[in-house]
Parts: structure tokens; C-alpha cells; sequence
């Protein structure tokens, strides 16, 4: 099965009652090239948990919910979990996906609250059928008149957003320090997207242009770039032509992208340069991101293995005892965050004007660098106000 061309689809199913139509939800497998489609088993749950309810809307919502995670997993994922079949299902499917509406899609605590208990159900209902092993199970309910389903995915390292409702998103580290440890988690952990991780912690590069590089894209001065460093970044949809979903691997601006440089940059890039002689299989379009199989890493990969290291550099921090630890929890962030830590530490150190900031992170308008350069300058105006009150 040529898996860029499937999907999970829910449609409007007609059934003829004897006081009239009936309208129910149904989940199908759709060849979207073919434009054919066949009734999916997992309908099944939708019918036996929802079907009572005679208004189409009610049944929707479940069966769009359940829509969206196996699409994610079974053909967005694919190539991280590579599932087949639904018998290999397991509790960190849906932690991850839950984790990823939340820190990623930026999905509100209702939202993910509302489809944890959703797949609550349906794994329960899996359950019910054999098709996976007993991992849900019926506790008595607040009151003890009845039992109720307990989610086994909230224990599992489900990480709920805050019900604060301002930011709830965040951009920079609180602190520069963090920015080499991140960088020293990633080589112990993942080391095929440290140099990336560098890349866009001081080139402000978005993941997809990230795994649109390839080995000509590094345009390194001096040995791997000791002496500077610029990246090309342009489309390059060769490298994807097994992927369907091309949103997570496009270009937003095209450009030729200035690195700074610390120590760290000869030092990762010649470590990755050796990686890969290791493990590139062919030379085939020459990525410089590759994935276990040896293609050129797609974004959603880049994305999973980037969280990762964040697991990893959270796990550090705790056992540090580091002061940044709860205030780093307290956030939703993955790795639209080098694109922020590059932006700050520009404006603080590099740009004197918002023309100077729009022009190193390649932007097309000023709006973003005058966004940053204000609120920079209000804060060093706030710290010398307080400086000059507070004098001991």
C-alpha cells in the first residue's frame, strides 16, 4: 500500500428508518488519488459507544478525534513507529500525540482534556474486542455510585498545559547556559540533529528548512567552519517525494542564512559530517538530516527526535537541581524555540536597529524585528529604572 495515498476520513452515512432517514458517523479508508473509499472497522466504535445518539454532530466529534490520531500515527508517523496494525497499539502513542497537540499544535487544556477521554474510550473499546492488552481500567466515580473509565495515559508523562491564559508559549530560555547544555543533551542523545539543533539555536533556520538541507547547502570558511559559516536554504521537495504531507518540509523564506559562531559550531558540524560517513547508506540527493532508513529526515522525524532531547534535558535539569527547571515545565515549547533564542540574542548582542535584526534573521518586513527591539528596550528601560531606585 502506497501510504501517501491513504487517509482516514469520516463521512455522512444515510440509513432508511421507518420514520425517515438516519444520519450516523462514519469512519472510512479513502484512496484520496483514486478518489474510493471502504468502510473502516474501527467505525464500529463510533456506532457501539455513540450510535445511540441520534444527532449526527454528537457522533462526529468522537469520530473526527479518533480521525485525527490515526491519520497522525498510522500515516503522518509512519516513518517513527512504523504500526501496521492496530494490535501494537500501546499507551505512548497517545501520550505523544496528546503531548503533541499541546507543546506543538498549541492546542488549549480543554481540547486535549476532551480528546484524551475520547481515546480513553476508544482504547477501552479495543480493549473490550482483544485486539490490545487490559490497560484501561473502571475506578469508582466521585460520588461511588458508579464506576467511570481512568485515562492510562495522565500517568504515563502526559504533560497538560497550564490553565494560566496568558503566555502560554515559550520563545527564549531564561538563560544562555541552558542554550550549551541543550546542545550537549542533544549530541549524548541524538546525535543526527545536534548540528541541526546549533543551526537553529544560532541561525534562527525553521525545522522544515532545516531538513531541506543538503551536504552543498553548509557553506563552511576555515575547517568546518571555524572560520564562518553560511547556510543555503531553499525547497528541495526531491528529498521528500515519498512524503504526502509536505507541511511539516517546506521553506517559508528562501534565502542565504548567516551562523554565528561559538566554539560549539567546528565541533558539532565535524561531528555530524562523521555520523554520517557511518550511517548514510547512499548518497542518493545527499541529505544532511537522515533517518534510520537513510532517507532525508522529514520534518515530523525532526520534530520527534528534537522532543526527545527535550525529555532528556529536562531529566538533567531536574537531577541538577537547576532554579530554570519549573519555569522551562511551565511552557509549551519544541523546536520553534531556536528561531526565538536566535532572534534575543541578535537584538541583545548583534543589531542596533530593527533594520539591522529583520536583515540577520532574513526577514521580509520589519514587523517582528520591532517587536523585539521595543520590548528590548523597554526591559533594559524598566532595569535601569529600578537600578536607580533601588541603589544600596
Amino acid at each position: 500500500m502506497e501510504r501517501m495515498n491513504f487517509r482516514f476520513v469520516v463521512k455522512e452515512a444515510q440509513v432508511e428508518m421507518r420514520n425517515g432517514n438516519q444520519s450516523y458517523a462514519t469512519i472510512v479508508l479513502e484512496d484520496i488519488r483514486r478518489g474510493v473509499f471502504v468502510v473502516h472497522p474501527v467505525t464500529d466504535f463510533i456506532r457501539s459507544r455513540y450510535g445511540t445518539k441520534t444527532n449526527y454532530n454528537t457522533q462526529k466529534a468522537p469520530a473526527e478525534t479518533i480521525k485525527r490520531f490515526l491519520n497522525w500515527l498510522f500515516f503522518e508517523n509512519h516513518e517513527i513507529y512504523g504500526l501496521n496494525t492496530f494490535e501494537h497499539l500501546q499507551i505512548k502513542h497517545a501520550v505523544e500525540y496528546l503531548n503533541y497537540l499541546g507543546e506543538v499544535k498549541q492546542n488549549k487544556r480543554g481540547t486535549i482534556k476532551g480528546t484524551e477521554n475520547y481515546l480513553t474510550e476508544f482504547y477501552y473499546f479495543l480493549q473490550k474486542r482483544g485486539v490490545i492488552p487490559e490497560i484501561v481500567r473502571r475506578i469508582p466515580s466521585f460520588n461511588g455510585k458508579k464506576t467511570v473509565l481512568e485515562s492510562p495515559f495522565s500517568s504515563e508523562g502526559l504533560a497538560m498545559p497550564t490553565r494560566n491564559l496568558l503566555q502560554t508559549r515559550l520563545n527564549d530560555f531564561p538563560s544562555l547556559e541552558l542554550v550549551q547544555l541543550f546542545l550537549e543533551t542533544a549530541r549524548d542523545v541524538t546525535p543526527e540533529i545536534a548540528f541541526g539543533i546549533y543551526l537553529q539555536f544560532f541561525g534562527g533556520i525553521r525545522r522544515g528548512e532545516i531538513v531541506n538541507l543538503d551536504r552543498g547547502s553548509i557553506q563552511a570558511s576555515g575547517p568546518y567552519g571555524s572560520g564562518g559559516m553560511t547556510v543555503e536554504i531553499i525547497d528541495r521537495p526531491e528529498l521528500f517525494a515519498r512524503i504526502r504531507d509536505a507541511s511539516k518540509n517546506s521553506v517559508k523564506n528562501p534565502r542565504n542564512q548567516s551562523i554565528l559562531f561559538t566554539p560549539m559550531l567546528p565541533v558539532l558540524y565535524k561531528h555530524h559530517l562523521n555520523w554520517l560517513e557511518v550511517n548514510a547508506h547512499s548518497k542518493k540527493n545527499d541529505p544532511l538530516f537522515i533517518d534510520k532508513s537513510g532517507n532525508a529526515m522529514s520534518g515530523a522525524v525532526y520534530e520527534q527526535r528534537f522532543m526527545s532531547v527535550k525529555k532528556a534535558f529536562m531529566e538533567r535539569l531536574l537531577r541538577m537541581k537547576s532554579p530554570h527547571t519549573s519555569y522551562l515545565n511551565k511552557y509549551t515549547w519544541g523546536t520553534h524555540i531556536g528561531r526565538g533564542i536566535f532572534t534575543n540574542i541578535a537584538a541583545k548582542f548583534i543589531a542596533k536597529t530593527p533594520q539591522e535584526l529583520a536583515l540577520i534573521r532574513g526577514d521580509r518586513t520589519l514587523d517582528t524585528a520591532l517587536r523585539y527591539m521595543s520590548s528590548l528596550r523597554i526591559q533594559k528601560e524598566i532595569n535601569q529604572g529600578l537600578d536607580d531606585i533601588f541603589k544600596f
